[in-house]
């Protein structure tokens, strides 16, 4: 009994496969993101990454992130690179969002640029291990998960949000 939901769940994955499959191209992009989308959700995606506002899950937030609903956490790819901080520039995010009132955080990995240019542009101060920037209601701080790679993350306080 213990692989029945395991055998369930491959044979949707591969249903959902074969339809994916068989949906004419039209249909896999009849949510696509509009240019007027993206001029819209951008302001709100830089204010979100720069940790100067929540990201609320506007009709444009959602046409970017091709999402049906409300809920934006996940990882996120951009239609076209944004520039944060007038210096950095971005193509994803990740967003974890908390339950009620535990607030929210929003990740990104900036490109071709070293952790002295994100810690320039983000203003950031050392603290320990990282580099951080208190903000109103938040926190952004950057470091470094692996060699060569730099995360840059807002952490949002759900309290005041």
């Amino acid at each position: 009994m213990r692989w029945r939901p395991f055998l369930i769940a491959g044979a949707l994955q591969l249903a959902m496969s074969l339809a994916w499959a068989e949906m004419p191209a039209a249909l896999i992009d009849a949510n696509a993101p509009s240019a007027s989308d993206w001029a819209r959700a951008a302001p709100l995606l830089r204010a979100a990454i720069e940790c100067r506002a929540s990201l609320p899950p506007s009709i444009p937030v959602r046409a970017v992130f091709r999402l049906t609903n409300g809920r934006l956490g996940g990882h996120h790819a951009f239609p076209e690179p944004l520039t944060v901080f007038d210096s950095l520039r971005v193509s994803a995010m990740a967003i974890v969002e908390g339950a009620e009132g535990d607030g929210s955080s929003y990740a990104v990995q900036p490109e071709g640029v070293t952790m002295a240019e994100v810690i320039q542009a983000a203003r950031l101060q050392k603290s320990g291990a990282r580099y951080i920037r208190r903000v109103e209601e938040g926190l952004l701080m950057a470091s470094m998960p692996q060699p060569g790679v730099v995360r840059l993350v807002c952490v949002r306080d759900g309290h005041h949000v």
